[in-house]
């Protein structure tokens, strides 16, 4: 039998070769299209019989570079190929997921495993909710746009959901090192779990140091700890020092070493005392708050900071304090100037040569003037020669924010006439802060800044009359106002009403120049609990009067306002914390950039000493 067998076995080698030989001859004698067309079959049944691999993709690919092929062909082709890449990649997926279980069961502290286990991996089906069928990018388009407070609410909903929220919430991040033993462990443990989770640290983008601290043994032991954490930040684009000691030489050398292609830098303190800060190149952003000009940096290195990166910066921010000498000339007569597309100088003196250096620069689109002009009869000449040429404008053609708050020119009704004349026919103007301008004037301007969003106000009588003028005034499409006044002639929650004709309001804030919050010290604790009831009422009737506002600003105090889905009149409204010392930009999240600037929070101002109204 074994004989046979082998006999048999051994004749039918010959006959496989010859059929093989026979086949491919048949094959090649074929034309074109046939082959292409008995590839496609073969290929198809290969997938059908769950055979799918590179030999398909091989088989495939020429397939699809054969010319002349048919059009259904190609498609019938392509669906099959992308059928199998998509069950090829769930059996992937879920090989994957499995991984991921097995390595979390082997090192359950293994913080990867665990973020990898908590994200969402396979394709939900058909038949699931439009949520769960959103794909992630549209879900991080929309977390851009939600205030962090509210995106805070997104951490307890789902792992996907909170894994989205973080990026976002962690892309900013403060930290305080004060004397009060919490800042400081609060800031040591987000340090040690930089050090220890290269994830969460590759979400800050931008940080910020707030340092209220006198030297001492603690202070230096922080300072090192810091140092080397900072290697750590691997994303970081923006950095930010505030308070008290300033950025001294050896730290900006370890942030030189560390992060030398920062892109925006803050020094926001009472002196400037950076030296080498002038070495970082690629800045777009630079900001500077230094009292005055007594540091231990020359002021000479800011021309020098602005000289370095002639081709990068496009926003400058320059702040002092009206009290104490100081200038900007030397920096102004840099080139840089001319590239700005952002300026702000803040509780400062500006020149008369400064401001001649700022009608040059064409390229500014946002501008703030906060302090006090040296020369209010040339300021008034700078402004009065704008004029307007076939539509557009020869002083600062591209300007769509404008701040113009002023000390000690109240009563200079020619230099408020010509500024209100430099605004005229601004159709692009998008923000506007005149600070002490007369109402009349402003009133007047306003019917033609159709593209008016956010605006700025005071109103030294303000009355209801005052407001249903303001309202009437206003584009329709407002986002953010903010009046103030010395005197009401009506309490203020009252008027919140009229303003509720704006649908896309979110910010709004009244101010008084004399209210104040109820002070415990100042009175009995019945007192103080019944007026601070009433304080907080008259929040509250704002918060209804206009259904469509977010955040709510109360003599200086501001409000978030957070509206439950269970009732149309049900609301809650939350205390956001007060501004500190110094503080700027990102410290204080009122919901969006436009808040934020109506608000004076995107630069750095000294309240506590300031000459000038917050």
């Amino acid at each position: 039998m074994g004989h046979k067998h082998e006999a048999s076995h051994g004749h039918g080698r010959p006959h496989h070769d010859e059929l093989t030989a026979t086949v491919l001859s048949v094959v090649e004698s074929l034309p074109q299209h046939r082959k292409a067309a008995l590839l496609l079959e073969h290929s198809l049944a290969l997938i059908q019989t769950g055979r799918y691999g590179h030999e398909v993709e091989a088989y495939l690919d020429v397939y699809m570079r054969t010319p002349g092929l048919p059009e259904d062909d190609i498609a019938k082709a392509l669906l099959a190929r992308g059928k199998a890449r998509k069950d090829a990649a769930q059996l992937l997926l879920m090989r994957a997921e499995l991984d991921f279980q097995s390595a979390a069961h082997v090192d359950p502290t293994n913080r990867e495993a665990q973020a990898q286990l908590r994200r969402r991996r396979l394709l939900p089906p058909a038949d699931a909710p439009a949520s769960q069928r959103t794909p992630p990018e549209v879900w991080d388009r929309i977390a851009s746009f939600i205030p962090r407070y509210f995106l805070r609410a997104w951490l307890s909903v789902s792992s996907f959901h909170r894994d989205i929220a973080s990026r976002h919430i962690f892309s900013t991040v403060d930290l305080f090192v004060s004397e009060d033993p919490e800042n400081l462990h609060r800031t040591m443990d987000f340090l040690d779990r930089v050090k220890a989770d290269m994830t969460f640290a590759k979400r800050i983008r931008c940080l910020r140091l707030h340092w209220a601290h006198e030297s001492d043994e603690m202070l230096d032991l922080v300072s090192r700890i810091f140092m080397t954490a900072l290697p750590e930040f691997s994303a970081l684009r923006e950095f930010e020092w505030i308070g008290y000691p300033e950025l001294q030489a050896e730290m900006v050398t370890a942030l030189l070493t560390s992060h030398p292609c920062l892109t925006a830098v803050g020094l926001i303190g009472w002196h400037f005392d950076a030296i080498g800060i002038s070495n970082f190149g690629a800045l777009r952003r630079f900001t500077l708050r230094a009292e005055d000009d007594d540091g231990l940096a020359d002021m000479g290195e800011i021309r020098a900071v602005l000289d370095a990166n002639v081709h990068t910066l496009t926003h400058l921010t320059l702040g002092a304090h009206l009290g104490r000498p100081h200038s900007w000339d030397s920096a102004f007569g840099s080139p840089t100037i001319g590239s700005l597309t952002r300026l702000e100088l803040v509780d400062t003196r500006i020149s008369h040569g400064v401001l001649a250096r700022i009608a040059h620069a064409h390229r500014l689109v946002e501008l703030t003037l906060h302090g006090t002009l040296a020369s209010p009869g040339p300021a008034t000449v700078v402004f009065g020669s704008d004029h307007v040429l076939e539509g557009v404008h020869t002083f600062l053609p591209r300007l769509q924010s404008f701040r113009f708050v002023v000390a000690g020119h109240d009563d200079d009704a020619a230099l408020y006439g010509a500024v209100v004349q430099f605004l005229r026919r601004r159709e692009r103007l998008r923000r506007l802060d005149l600070g002490n301008c007369p109402w009349d004037l402003v009133l007047a301007l306003l019917p033609e800044m159709v593209g008016l969003r956010v605006f700025r106000t005071r109103i030294a009588l303000l009355s209801e009359e005052a407001i249903v003028l303001l309202a009437a005034a206003l584009p329709r499409d407002v986002i953010a106002i903010h009046v103030s006044c010395v005197v009401s002639s009506n309490p203020m929650e009252s008027f919140a009403c009229k303003l509720a004709r704006f649908p896309a309001l979110s910010m709004l804030h009244l101010r008084a120049a004399a209210q104040r919050r109820p002070q415990a010290a100042a009175m009995s604790d019945r007192e103080f609990m019944t007026q601070t009831a009433q304080w907080l009422g008259a929040v509250r009737e704002m918060a209804h009067a206009i259904p469509s506002v977010d955040y709510l600003g109360w003599h200086g105090e501001h409000f978030v306002v957070n509206r439950s889905s269970k009732g149309e009149g049900e609301l809650e409204i939350k205390e956001l914390p007060v501004r500190r010392r110094l503080d700027c930009g990102k410290g204080v999240d009122l919901g969006s950039d436009d808040a934020n600037w109506l608000e004076r929070k995107d630069v750095p101002i000294d309240y506590e000493v300031s000459g000038l109204d917050a």
